[in-house]
């Protein structure tokens, strides 16, 4: 593999890692509606974050990537609540259409679609910033951070999340 696309396909993997799981923090409410810090699908990106040794302008720009998708997910939540309660007022009209509704669901879903993919894409650029900043040894502990989530997200918390279940029957297996 050539050095640039080592470097892409690096790139790529720390957007995606550093996106999910900013994505995973960034969609739970905490008090009254608030993040909270130091969940714990966030404790990896936390503990990387401290790993990497940031200089002063890495720094700032993983400030700024943050605030990115945190500002990227909250705007993303109030178009799906928006969304939400669109549905809602036809729904609850008395004899709706289902049909015009399915049909307002799906414009309103691909508008949302459309809006959601812009956004990921500015957050996905503010990350690869970041990317850019870091020197060798940074990149690799990124990797390496990347490759455990995504082991962890395969096993799950017990170890069988995604295992297929062959024998038992309605769990993969056919039953005669």
């Amino acid at each position: 593999m050539t050095g640039r696309r080592k470097i892409g396909l690096m790139g790529a993997l720390l957007a995606a890692g550093l996106a999910g799981a900013g994505s995973t923090w960034a969609q739970m409410p905490g008090p009254r509606g608030e993040e909270r810090e130091g969940l714990r699908p966030m404790r990896g990106f936390e503990r990387l974050h401290k790993q990497l040794n940031l200089n002063p302008q890495q720094e700032e720009l993983w400030k700024k990537a943050q605030g990115a998708q945190r500002e990227a997910f909250r705007s993303m939540r109030a178009q799906a609540e928006e969304t939400r309660a669109k549905l809602r007022v036809e729904i609850d009209k008395p004899g709706a259409d289902l049909k015009q509704f399915a049909e307002m669901r799906d414009q309103l879903r691909s508008q949302m679609q459309v809006r959601m993919d812009g956004t990921r894409a500015q957050v996905r650029s503010a990350w690869f910033a970041v990317y850019d900043a870091l020197d060798a040894g940074q990149r690799e502990r990124v990797r390496v951070a990347i490759r455990d989530g995504m082991d962890r997200m395969a096993h799950g918390s017990r170890g069988h999340r995604f295992e297929r279940h062959e024998g038992r029957p309605g769990r993969g297996a056919e039953t005669g």
